[in-house]
């Protein structure tokens, strides 16, 4: 990765977007390219515009973490998501199926996180609390949608538990100004994420 970029995943699914005719696999496509760029830009409100309202299943496997199965934990989810900063994240494609009622995108995720919460949500502490580290993992995920087009779902793969190997601390001029630029005025402290 040459340079991290939050957006990745969004500009690599527009091109896609451009090879598919038919409407309900665009719908599906372009419901994913709104959902990633408003999770991208810690957008609050459009991220959840994107959600079914009517159903929600989540399932995250080489995680420790539960998932949110209803439309309220999912709002809750995504709150925290952005709140402590672990929003930002660079998805790197390496694979995109587009069916009818789902899409499945596969590659590494490099993800950020305040180092004060490492320990508290997987057990092991790093040398630095106050530095932005960086954690990679291989993943694939699978999203659900409903008959509106709406995400209903996603059900992530990962390669294992985060571990301390999977995590890179980085240098203060290597954290992108979206990670200190928290859009709901986050403190990752006090956002109470698993």
């Amino acid at each position: 990765m040459s340079e991290f970029d939050p957006t990745a995943v969004v500009q690599f699914a527009r091109r896609y977007l451009e090879t598919i005719k038919e409407p309900r696999r665009r719908q599906i496509l372009q419901n994913f390219i709104d959902h990633a760029e408003a999770e991208a830009l810690g957008n609050y409100d459009a991220l959840m515009e994107s959600c079914s309202r009517k159903q929600q299943h989540y399932a995250s496997y080489g995680s420790r973490f539960g998932a949110p199965q209803s439309y309220a934990e999912l709002e809750e989810h995504y709150r925290g998501l952005i709140a402590s900063n672990i929003y930002v994240i660079h998805f790197e494609p390496e694979k995109l199926i587009v069916g009818e009622d789902e899409l499945v995108i596969e590659g590494l995720v490099h993800q950020l996180y305040p180092g004060e919460l490492i320990e508290p949500m997987y057990g092991f502490k790093v040398d630095d609390p106050t530095a932005v580290y960086q954690a990679t993992k291989r993943t694939c995920v699978f999203f659900v949608f409903d008959e509106e087009g709406l995400g209903a779902g996603e059900h992530s793969y990962s390669d294992g538990l985060l571990t301390a190997d999977d995590l890179v601390k980085l240098a203060p001029e290597e954290v992108p100004e979206i990670f200190h630029s928290n859009p709901l005025g986050g403190d990752a402290a006090a956002a109470g994420v698993p």
